[in-house]
């Protein structure tokens, strides 16, 4: 394992395991304390380029991912801020398509920490402050800003509505601790980044309850909603998609991204941009262009090569996907079935304490040959202890699951067993994922 978990830069390194230690994460209920350190610095998340700022529990990134490759495509600059990061934390803060510089990133957290000297924060609003402060700083056409948690509260939020996209992706069961037990509680935190006049774009949904959520919050503010199946829709066949409207139709290629979920997300950021300043931008050159440019690691991705990929014999598969919900399930048991049984599947997996491994896992199992959970006591996070994850999927019927030490030790121990062609997925965990990217 690598010497670093958060940048390979050993300042950046030191500084983000300090201040993780110094300011704990927890979940306000308000945005008081962001909004104080803002003050201070000037406020500068009222200084940002157009924004689209994305909410939901599957697809903010992919979503993201989209919107930046239209818009990069068409020859316009990019900021972007997400969460968690994969690999290096730098990913977090994108300045015009690029990680943050390391030196960059260090000046504005001293910045921000000595404006939080006498104000309580959270790690999460110091390093939003932080991002507003660059964005703020450097020029760009737009930003595209993802929620840390929810949205209602979300440190993120404190944006205002004057140049404005909100986008509500699906939900479905995550973070119930906090966000709520049931769809429509968790609509409601979600539907807190809606601001009064803006528009509001919503992907396809699981649950009719969570769309009458959306929809009653977007007209007690007048915010115009246009949502899928209703206002635009997609629909695609082996080899192209089709976003349609009440006035664009697109025909493209299908996106660099694996799934059928990942036309939802396309069409999701097509009808932002068709709600937004930039709706000229929608031209079939920029858009086919953006389709196969689109890219969003930990997602669906194989590992072709790399120190993993190259322990596996010829003709078998290695993919990633950092799924770790029953939304997540679902779309994974949908590719799942589109691969066929042509190769044997077997999951390597780690998941965190406050995710539900029984409604993630028992979509899966029926479709899997073995299952090995990963010892990840080195990340810093609480995680599920493999021993206690092992139990569980066995509990769920999968008596052939045993705890491996590493991601190595689980790829050769299936090469030792197994001496044709088989798919091997990496899931259940960002961190695990991110950590599979980091050693590839």
């Amino acid at each position: 394992m690598s010497s670093w978990t958060y940048s390979p830069v050993p300042a950046v390194e030191e500084s983000i395991q300090k201040i993780r230690l110094k300011y704990p994460a927890d979940y306000p209920a308000g945005l008081g304390r962001v909004q104080a350190i803002l003050e201070k610095l000037g406020n500068p998340h009222q200084k940002l380029p157009h924004v689209f700022h994305v909410a939901g529990t599957n697809g903010k990134g992919s979503t993201l991912a989209f919107l930046q490759s239209i818009y990069e495509a068409a020859g316009l600059s990019v900021h972007k801020y997400i969460s968690p990061h994969l690999v290096r934390f730098e990913e977090r803060i994108i300045l015009n398509g690029k990680m943050i510089e390391a030196d960059k990133l260090l000046d504005l957290i001293n910045e921000c920490e000595e404006a939080a000297r006498t104000c309580p924060v959270s790690f999460f609003e110091l390093i939003t402050v932080a991002a507003f402060l660059a964005y703020a700083r450097y020029p760009a056409d737009v930003l595209l800003l993802e929620t840390g948690l929810g949205g209602l509260y979300d440190a993120t939020n404190v944006i205002d509505g004057k140049q404005l996209i909100s986008l509500l992706t699906r939900i479905s069961y995550d973070h119930t601790h906090i966000l709520g037990t049931t769809l429509a509680e968790i609509a409601v935190n979600k539907a807190g980044i809606i601001k009064p006049g803006c528009p509001c774009i919503v992907a396809p949904q699981m649950a009719p309850e969570v769309m009458e959520v959306f929809r009653r919050r977007a007209t007690a503010v007048a915010a115009p909603i246009f949502a899928c199946g209703q206002e635009w829709m997609v629909s695609a066949d082996d080899n192209h998609f089709e976003y349609k409207s009440a006035t664009n139709t697109f025909r493209l290629p299908l996106p660099n991204l694996v799934g059928r979920h990942q036309i939802d997300n396309a069409g999701t950021a097509l009808a932002a941009i068709e709600h937004s300043p930039y709706a000229p931008l929608l031209q079939q050159h920029h858009l086919e262009l953006a389709m196969h440019r689109v890219n969003w690691p930990g997602r669906l991705q194989r590992l072709a090569s790399g120190r993993l990929a190259e322990l596996l014999p010829s003709g078998w598969e290695l993919w990633l996907d950092g799924a770790h919900n029953d939304s997540g399930a679902e779309i994974l048991v949908d590719q799942i079935k589109a691969w066929g049984k042509s190769l044997p599947l077997h999951l390597i997996t780690a998941m965190k304490k406050t995710k539900d491994a029984a409604e993630f896992y028992r979509p899966l199992l029926p479709h899997v040959a073995t299952v090995q959970t990963v010892d990840v006591n080195w990340i810093e996070a609480p995680m599920t202890s493999a021993e206690a994850l092992c139990d569980q999927v066995r509990q769920l019927g999968c008596q052939r699951t045993t705890i491996t030490p590493n991601l190595e030790s689980a790829l050769r121990s299936l090469t030792f067993q197994f001496s044709s062609p088989q798919r091997i997925l990496i899931t259940g965990s960002l961190y695990l994922v991110g950590h599979a990217l980091k050693e590839k």
